[in-house]
């Protein structure tokens, strides 16, 4: 974990501070349906800290997240592409499409589980460098080696990210 957070903060300080940004996200995950079935269910809460890099109109995004559920927890690496749809005044509208590659923490093995989701987003940039983000996604995780110990290794999930930012750099430039 240690190793992870050292790269992370590598990488955040190295590539120079123009056009980039450091989010915090909390993030909800009501379940829609499973490899067994549909039906709603309770998937859980989770944080997620975020590093973006605009190149262009676009953004490209790396971060961390730890999520915690039932039947125990669950931390991931993320890796998205960012595409801006609109931009208008201190508003941008936007979709993300994220992979996540992490392990499930409640076995003494952690299993692997992966994750792709797609959310569009809506984002708020104040005059100064803070801003605010939401959006509501589609999530699709799996853990391949969960059915070795259970029935459900598969979700169909609807993310709900609240999220908050800092800019860093000339902000000029960056949005």
């Amino acid at each position: 974990m240690q190793k992870l957070l050292f790269i992370f903060l590598t990488v955040l300080f190295s590539v120079g501070l123009q056009a980039q940004q450091v989010s915090l996200n909390t993030i909800y995950f009501p379940g829609v349906a499973y490899n067994g079935g549909g039906g709603l269910f309770y998937g859980g809460f989770g944080q997620e800290i975020t590093y973006q890099h605009d190149i262009g109109k676009h953004r490209f995004r790396g971060g961390l997240e730890y999520r915690s559920v039932d039947w125990g927890n669950q931390i991931a690496l993320n890796t998205a592409f960012n595409p801006t749809y609109l931009r208008k005044g201190q508003f941008r509208v936007s979709g993300t499409t994220n992979l996540q590659l992490g392990f499930a923490l409640f076995r003494q093995n952690p299993l692997f589980v992966w994750a792709l989701e797609y959310s569009p987003e809506l984002e708020w940039q104040s005059n100064k460098r803070f801003f605010a983000n939401f959006s509501l996604g589609f999530r699709y995780t799996n853990s391949p080696k969960y059915k070795d110990y259970g029935n459900i290794n598969a979700v169909w999930e609807l993310p709900l990210k609240l999220g908050w930012g800092f800019r860093f750099g000339n902000l000029n430039k960056a949005y």
